[in-house]
């Protein structure tokens, strides 16, 4: 009997002791358990708040998108207006080379042309001028050309007799005047008796036989 006071005292003081430790991990149970309900809180509005900011960020980026895409296109543009460009610039320096290679091209034929024409033009000058001498020597040489009958060298009057240098001096006289000489002859006083005698070629028989006569050359 005197050990119950002791037994009940000290189940009493672990009875104590558990309700205490109960108490105690209850307690902390439930610090636990608010600790985890404001981290999964805090874990769902963090999701919320990651979901709005992707939704006001997602206009946001595609702007962004729009307006590389337009940038872009506003380069490609520009490249190709500048090849544009670049080209219209070759060719039109390559226009402008043809055209002044022409135009020099054009030149140095016409001023080659007229070299030539000139100088034909001179040739033909030239020639003329040759032919009008030509001519004018033509003219003095018919002027003054001796007939070819009259013109005797040396060895052609050796070898010749006195008949044959009469008779030649006689042809060349009648061929160096072609044209026929006319005399009148006063017949008024001739005998009536000789009248009939008094004929041109009588006359002219006198005539050349008084002149080897007065020459004395007997065969003129």
């Amino acid at each position: 009997m005197g050990h119950e006071p002791d037994a009940s005292g000290g189940g009493y003081h672990r009875l104590q002791r558990k309700m205490a430790r109960t108490t105690k991990v209850l307690e902390m149970q439930q610090q636990n358990g608010d600790m985890d309900w404001q981290e999964e809180g805090g874990t769902s509005e963090g999701v919320l708040g990651q979901n709005r900011a992707r939704k006001q960020t997602a206009p946001k980026s595609s702007g962004s998108v729009v307006e590389a895409v337009q940038s872009l296109k506003q380069l490609l543009e520009q490249d190709f207006n500048m090849k544009i460009e670049a080209m219209k610039a070759e060719f039109q320096l390559e226009f402008t080379k043809l055209r002044d290679r022409m135009a020099e091209e054009v030149t140095r034929a016409t001023a080659q042309t007229a070299q030539e024409l000139s100088q034909v033009r001179d040739q033909l000058i030239q020639a003329c001028g040759e032919l009008e001498q030509t001519r004018l020597q033509l003219d003095m040489l018919g002027k003054t050309e001796t007939p070819r009958s009259l013109v005797q060298t040396y060895a052609d009057a050796a070898r010749m007799t006195p008949t044959s240098m009469s008779s030649q001096s006689s042809s060349a006289a009648r061929s160096a005047t072609p044209e026929p000489v006319f005399c009148t002859v006063d017949t008024s006083r001739v005998p009536e008796d000789h009248i009939g005698d008094a004929t041109p070629t009588m006359i002219h028989n006198t005539i050349e036989q008084e002149m080897r006569k007065s020459s004395d050359q007997p065969h003129w």
